[in-house]
């Protein structure tokens, strides 16, 4: 399947919060937040603070992808920071307002936004906010003081993401090698993980693959899980934004009456790197830096079947790794030729997967009976 569909790219309803810091890019990733926090303002304020002071003294570390934040201004009511990813590549802005409540609870309005041209931003916006006042019951780690929190409100920008499970994926600071997780838990990816080899391009797209099962993500939910089936074509000549493949998935409601959602010609996709099967994917209307990964893991013409992941699975789960669930960086599916299930043919296929580490409980049927020729619905 594509790394997204249509129905995912509507524009988020506006919170009102905020003005979001300036960026000096036009076209920018920015996420706004409203969230409540069962303390006061000064001391969500002051928790704030000290995460970003123990950045330096080893009390506290960023847990998306160690990033740096450091204070650049205050008030009574307001905290501006500015964050630098792991790599030292990109900084981005934040901005948060404060006020208390009857109830001494803080009412708390963020914005975070990139300083380069964006679109797609992998949630990191939206992790750079949540960290700062996210608390243990969200798998993170307070300095002072912690907190219950209610987000209220969570408004990426046209193409952002709001991926909660990205923001406790730490990689190294090259961001190239993984991280081994203490207590035990997998190293994701695991060692060694990697696309297939020798890629038949030309083969891959000659024909009709159908899902026989897939991971619920944000544009493809379980809901959706019936008659699913994708279709490729090579483009005669690379289009303005520099796609290669026309990409077609078609899905169905599970529930009567079957609505169907079909992506028509709105979806292409971008070889990065032919021979290791790994392309990238995106309505054809973004350019190519917004585009998802789409990696075909391992894929057999002959026994008539492909395993495809949204990237590397990062994530570490309970079962193996995974990828994320929202639209870029998410996903896994289970290809076949034949529409008609053949169970020995899924479980070969799901135990190659486990070989690869994924976490096969991720994976959820895919109804492929009686699939009628049914009015589409381009969506």
């Amino acid at each position: 399947m594509s790394r997204k569909l249509i129905a995912a790219l509507a524009f988020a309803p506006a919170v009102v919060a905020n003005s979001c810091p300036s960026s000096s890019a036009l076209v920018h990733a920015s996420c706004q937040v409203k969230v409540t926090a069962d303390a006061t303002c000064s001391e969500v304020m002051s928790e704030m603070k000290a995460r970003v002071e123990g950045i330096s003294t080893g009390a506290w570390h960023d847990p998306h992808n160690n990033g740096v934040y450091s204070l650049l201004s205050q008030s009574d009511g307001d905290l501006d920071f500015q964050r630098v990813t792991g790599n030292k590549k990109y900084t981005d802005l934040l901005k948060f307002t404060f006020e208390d409540a009857a109830d001494n609870t803080c009412n708390i309005q963020g914005c975070s936004a990139s300083q380069v041209t964006s679109v797609a931003d992998f949630s990191t916006n939206y992790c750079n906010l949540r960290m700062l006042y996210c608390g243990a019951n969200e798998g993170c780690k307070p300095v002072q003081k912690d907190f219950a929190i209610t987000e209220t409100a969570v408004d990426p920008s046209f193409g952002a993401g709001k991926d909660a499970s990205q923001c406790l994926k730490t990689a190294s600071l090259t961001f190239l090698s993984p991280q081994t997780p203490a207590d035990g838990a997998a190293q994701c990816p695991p060692a060694g993980f990697d696309t297939v080899k020798d890629f038949d391009l030309k083969s891959f797209i000659a024909k009709r693959w159908y899902i026989q099962q897939q991971m619920a993500i944000k544009y493809l939910p379980a809901s959706q899980n019936r008659c699913v089936y994708a279709e490729y074509k090579l483009k005669e000549k690379p289009s303005t934004f520099g796609y290669d493949v026309s990409v077609h998935n078609h899905a169905e409601l599970v529930e009567p009456p079957h609505t169907p959602y079909d992506s028509g010609d709105k979806i292409c996709a971008k070889i990065v790197d032919k021979a290791r099967g790994k392309l990238e994917v995106a309505p054809c209307f973004l350019p190519t830096f917004a585009a998802g990964p789409y990696w075909v893991i391992d894929y057999d013409e002959a026994a008539g079947y492909a395993l495809i992941s949204g990237g590397a699975p990062t994530i570490a789960a309970e079962k193996g790794c995974k990828t994320g669930t929202d639209t870029n960086d998410s996903g896994l599916w289970i290809f076949t030729r034949a529409q008609k299930r053949d169970e020995e043919l899924v479980q070969k296929v799901r135990a190659i997967a486990s070989s690869k580490g994924f976490d096969l409980s991720v994976l959820n049927d895919v109804d492929q009976s009686d699939c009628g020729n049914l009015t589409q619905i381009v969506v």
